[in-house]
């Protein structure tokens, strides 16, 4: 075999990342089911709905974690494109799917609630498609990332306001996914390591919430409330610091310096009928 089939044959091998990668898209498949299942998140069938959440929080941290193995060890030429397939089923499609079962298919709002989860899930899939082809920017993404985009629908969803305000909250999430607003990498560990904790009170309080015990249901709603707040203040923070930045770098303006005006003399030769003017 010669050395340019043998390379081909070892990019045709999923390395590790790509399985933790296939990992997160079956957490999408399987939180897909669990909603399929159910036509609202009232009574019992909130366990579903826990579950659905649950394996969410799993997909988003095999999401976070796939990068900085394949950066360690090795990687495919197709990872990123795997790495996107997986975040449109689980933080597209998986929340799209949730509002439409929250709303439900016979209520009057079935249809606003049909628009507001499709256009969730297109922009989810543009801003994915954005996310490859364009040029990557140290320390920050172009637009909200797809995991965030996904947990805040489902703290809106979990906090339960009326359904039009819900959808216009949604709305609204899917407009700053395609935007170009900065948000940051979880590059550094220390950021890395607070969301982990993040999922982690995230999980206990859903497990709380789904079992029926005391304080579930507060937990529950508090960790929608912060992270919901979270997502509105993260892009706020970061447009201050790039002012902040451009602010202090940018180079001083100085004054124009006025050179004086040259004077000019007119004097008459001798023997010359005409005026010479000569500039000092």
């Amino acid at each position: 075999m010669s050395a340019a089939e043998s390379e081909t044959a070892g990019t045709e091998r999923l390395s590790p990342a790509d399985f933790l990668t296939l990992g997160n898209a079956l957490c999408g498949i399987a939180a897909l089911r669990s909603i399929m299942v159910q036509g609202s998140f009232s009574g019992t069938e909130s366990r579903l709905f826990a579950g659905a959440v649950l394996l969410m929080l799993i997909g988003a941290v095999c999401d976070l974690f796939d990068g900085r193995m394949a950066r360690r060890w090795r990687s495919t030429p197709y990872g990123p494109h795997l790495d996107n397939l997986a975040d449109v089923i689980t933080f597209g499609l998986v929340p799209a799917a949730m509002t439409l079962a929250w709303v439900g298919f016979d209520d009057d709002w079935a249809m606003p609630a049909m628009v507001a989860a499709a256009g969730f899930f297109l922009a989810i899939v543009v801003r994915l498609a954005r996310y490859v082809t364009a040029a990557p920017e140290p320390g920050i993404f172009r637009g909200m990332p797809a995991p965030l985009c996904a947990f805040t629908v489902v703290s809106i969803i979990v906090l339960e306001p009326p359904v039009p305000m819900a959808l216009a909250a949604i709305a609204c999430v899917a407009l700053l996914a395609v935007s170009r607003l900065p948000f940051p990498k979880p590059s550094s560990r220390s950021l890395a390591g607070i969301m982990v904790v993040w999922a982690a009170c995230g999980a206990l309080s859903i497990v709380a919430w789904a079992a029926g015990l005391p304080g579930g249901t507060t937990g529950m709603r508090f960790t929608a409330a912060s992270e919901l707040f979270a997502a509105c203040l993260i892009p706020l923070i970061m447009l201050k610091l790039r002012h902040t930045m451009r602010d202090q770098f940018a180079p001083h303006a100085t004054r124009r310096r006025t050179l004086p005006r040259p004077r000019r003399v007119s004097v008459r030769r001798p023997g010359a009928q005409r005026r010479v003017r000569i500039r000092r």
